[in-house]
């Protein structure tokens, strides 16, 4: 019988293969998005300084979904 690995070892598998070879400086920053099942987060992230620019998600009053 074939088991499936649970998603979250599935994404954290994908994120490190894309992290190797993505990296944010200040001129171009990392585009981080993470997806749960009621909102979405994003962040602007500078490798170099490892330092976050900027950040959104749907639970902000600016950019709530929910009206």
């Amino acid at each position: 019988m074939i088991t499936k690995q649970d998603k979250n070892a599935v994404r954290r598998k994908r994120h490190a293969r894309v992290r190797s070879r993505v990296s944010g400086t200040a001129t171009r920053p990392r585009l981080n998005v993470f997806r749960s099942n009621k909102h979405i987060y994003a962040q602007l992230i500078d490798d170099v300084n490892s330092v976050t620019i900027a950040s959104a998600s749907t639970l902000d009053k600016e950019l709530s979904i929910e009206g």
